[in-house]
């Protein structure tokens, strides 16, 4: 090896080790130490593990990886993260001390290995495009990604490693100034530090030379030391202006946008392979810093189609979650800022963690605003109010008023964010709204409304629904407010607020087929659209006013066909998870009648949800079949739906009691008396007698039957256990077939009044008519009344066969 090749790997090696006392109870009685080292070299990072009571157990992930032994040890954190590492970051502790987790670059070779009592865990570049593993790097492909210690998710880009010195007794002249096109490359250093190369073992010195003279800008960063003249300098050689950190957002928006989008475009254009995919990065990032989320996305899928490298993929993945976030779209399961616990030190992080969690779960969000407000000083004035108002957005809808109070105050002292096209007024009135100051709200709302654009109409529509809420403002005015203003503004969130808005002021006046039309206006053009999702979600408030409406008005059960056959797709859409406005759509179909509507729709409900929720759709979809008279069906549901739910053990018994008595009721209607008395074992209550008197009932076991019914006619005479009219007409008819005339009669003049306006008026009276003493002829009253009878008892049938 090449004796200026072993000295610059001897001045690489960074170690820190530090001797610790073995566990407490270990299985070597000698108590030898444990050593932890780490150290730099020129192609790898090393961590080595020195132990006398046997090898570790070494998991190997993608992006880090873990070392854990059975018992606790005192590790060194601080002295291992205080040393600098290219490759090998982030030590932590987990499991009580029994493990050590860290971070390498995603994608690198990680090489584990052991001799003797030594474990070695050497971590090596992540693979290139288009290079040979192992080979040497050449001073132009230097670039390393790589992960500061304390940012854990951002890419953080270390610079490219200093040549190897000359032959020549000099020292390396300063580097040339780097080029926009350099700067602009988004694997840049990520820490802003000056690269600094150590100077050349000492030798007599060379006589001055002159300087070199000026040569044109070039689109490298810096010359190789070899094809520079040689000159007398006693300092080192310094990088005068580093490359663009990767989220330094202000340095990538520039202060010229036709030249600086011209410039990146160009050298998309001219560049091929990896370099193209650099050059995409470096756009996206540039339209993530001027809050251009379509074109910033467009390049995102141009490089993610050029087959990029694993690190590159990484960036990928960060910016298109940035993006997302930054439209309100994000899903947090599945974003690196969410997902991914960010340090201290990761101001960025803390931001776009921020805007990922605020629009659906704020409470996570507000933990990192006040980092983020802070670090949100230093974004360009686009990106930064982007974000101010989807925060501002977030925590209005979450109705807290300090954190609103904190953004609104951040907007009006960063350049006046919102100050010209009425943000800034419609969030403080917001903000007063919260704060219940009616008055001081009205007001910001007037002055956000007097601008016709987006802010102004929503100034509007929350002006309006605060005016109604107060009383200052009845339905008819509302509804012309909202009209002139649907017609006036067309696109937009606010023409979803004002359609919904208007839907539940017709629906409070009655127009249920207006507030229906809009309805199913909000899902025609809003719901194939993330839009129009969102439109979908402001419209459930319509949907739950117009359920409500159909529940409390007599005679609506028609209207309640008309909103399930129009606008099904629509409800379900607008649905939450729990499919609760269907539910109750599907009882109000149910109590019309219409039981094969009714029955499809909680089919669907429950053949989409699962655990608890599934168990009592399928209770209610057996109860409507059972309904229904199609006892064979409910049997199928209660099985197919009583599926195990661990995560509601609270509410099975009372779901087992339910699921019994429905499985007894299905067998009793089918005529399985016995099998519906094994489902009633055990089991109490009205609920329970009832069934078992109709299975009596349907077997012709009269007496039995007579006896079960007049259990429940002595029972209370209000309340769940009441009688009900079945129930006295049934006792009657077994009494009839059992012979027992007196029973009859006790029942006419008991019961008689109770049965009156139902489908079972007139049946006492014709079952308890008196015949003539035997062996005299039959007189004319007697013969009127039994065809009296058989006319009550015709009638009877009648309304028994028409619901």
């Amino acid at each position: 090896m090449h004796p200026c090749r072993t000295l610059s790997i001897s001045l690489a090696l960074l170690s820190v080790t530090t001797a610790l006392t073995a566990p407490a109870g270990a299985a070597d009685s000698t108590s030898a130490p444990i050593t932890v080292q780490t150290g730099d070299h020129a192609d790898f990072s090393r961590l080595a593990l020195v132990n006398a009571r046997g090898a570790p157990a070494v998991d190997v992930g993608s992006c880090g990886g873990r070392v854990a032994f059975s018992q606790a040890v005192p590790w060194p954190l601080e002295a291992l993260n205080g040393t600098y590492s290219r490759r090998l970051t982030g030590f932590q502790t987990a499991e009580d001390g029994r493990s050590l987790t860290m971070e390498w670059p995603c994608g690198a070779r990680v090489t584990v290995r052991r001799e003797r009592r030594i474990t070695f865990i050497d971590v090596t570049d992540p693979p290139r495009p288009a290079r040979k593993p192992g080979a040497p790097v050449p001073a132009s492909e230097g670039i390393l990604l790589t992960e500061a210690p304390g940012a854990s998710v951002f890419p953080m880009i270390a610079p490219p490693p200093a040549p190897e010195a000359a032959p020549a007794p000099v020292v390396a002249a300063q580097a040339a100034p780097v080029s926009l096109a350099e700067r602009l490359s988004p694997v840049a250093s990520a820490q802003a530090q000056p690269i600094v190369q150590a100077p050349p073992p000492v030798a007599k010195a060379a006589p001055p030379a002159p300087p070199p003279k000026p040569e044109p800008a070039r689109t490298v960063a810096a010359m190789p030391p070899s094809a520079m003249p040689p000159v007398a300098a006693p300092a080192p050689a310094v990088q005068t202006d580093p490359p663009i950190r990767a989220f330094d957002l202000d340095a990538w928006a520039g202060g010229d946008y036709p030249a600086r989008k011209q410039h990146l475009e160009q050298r998309i254009a001219e560049s091929q392979g990896r370099a193209r995919v650099d050059a995409l990065l470096a756009m996206a990032r540039f339209t993530l810093a001027r809050a251009l989320p379509e074109e910033g996305r467009a390049a995102l899928d141009a490089a993610e189609s050029l087959t990029p490298g694993p690190d590159q993929r990484y960036e990928l993945r960060l910016l298109r979650d940035a993006f997302r976030a930054l439209d309100g779209t994000a899903d947090p399961d599945d974003s690196q800022f969410v997902r991914a616990q960010p340090s201290p030190a990761a101001a960025d992080h803390h931001v776009w963690r921020s805007a990922t969690l605020a629009p659906s779960r704020w409470t996570a969000a507000k933990s990192s605003l006040p980092i983020a407000l802070k670090r949100l000083l230093s974004y360009p004035v686009d990106l930064r109010g982007r974000l101010l108002t989807l925060l501002a957005e977030s925590a209005g809808e979450a109705a807290d008023g300090p954190s609103l109070n904190l953004i609104v105050l951040e907007m009006i002292t960063l350049d006046g964010i919102g100050s010209t096209d009425g943000r800034l007024d419609f969030f403080r009135g917001r903000l007063a709204e919260l704060h219940n100051e009616t008055a001081e709200a009205l007001a910001h709302y007037k002055r956000a409304a007097a601008l016709p654009n987006l802010y102004g109409h929503r100034a509007q529509v929350r002006s309006i629904e605060l005016r109604l809420a107060s009383g200052a403002l009845d339905d008819p005015g509302a509804i012309a407010e909202l009209e002139s203003l649907r017609y006036a503004w067309r696109g937009g969130d606010v023409e979803t607020d004002a359609l919904a808005a208007l839907g539940a002021a017709y629906t409070r006046a009655g127009r249920i087929d207006a507030a229906l039309d809009i309805f199913g206006l909000l899902g025609r053009r809003f719901g194939a659209t993330a839009r129009g999702r969102a439109a979908l979600t402001t419209g459930r408030g319509l949907l739950d006013a117009v359920i409500g409406h159909l529940e409390t008005t007599p005679g609506s059960v028609l209207d309640a066909l008309s909103l399930q056959v129009r606008y099904g797709r629509t409800v379900m859409l607008t649905d939450d998870d729990a499919g609760t406005q269907q539910r109750r759509l599907a009882r109000l179909l149910a109590r019309g009648g219409f039981t094969l509507e009714a029955a499809r729709l909680l089919h669907g409900l429950a053949e989409t949800t699962r655990g608890a929720q599934r168990a009592d759709i399928g209770l209610e979809l057996a109860r409507v079949l059972l309904d229904a008279g199609r006892g064979s069906e409910a049997l199928a549901v209660l099985d197919h739906t009583a599926g195990p739910a661990p995560d509601a053990q609270a509410a099975a018994p009372e779901i087992a009691r339910r699921r019994a008595l429905l499985r007894a009721e299905a067998f009793a209607a089918e005529g399985e008396a016995m099998r519906a008395f094994d489902a009633l074992r055990g089991l109490t209550g009205p609920e329970a007698a009832r069934i078992r008197a109709d299975s009596l009932f349907r077997a012709g076991e009269w007496p039995a039957a007579r006896a079960a019914y007049a259990e429940l006619l002595g029972g209370p005479a209000s309340g769940p256990g009441a009688p009900r009219p079945d129930d006295i007409a049934f006792h009657a008819l077994a009494a009839f077939r059992a012979g027992d005339d007196a029973a009859v009669t006790a029942a006419a003049e008991r019961h008689g009044k109770a049965l009156a306006g139902t489908r079972w008026a007139g049946l006492l009276d014709a079952l308890a008519i008196p015949a003539d003493p035997p062996g005299k002829p039959l007189s004319s009253a007697t013969v009127g009344g039994q065809l009296a009878a058989a006319d009550a008892l015709a009638g009877v049938l009648r309304r028994w066969k028409t619901p």
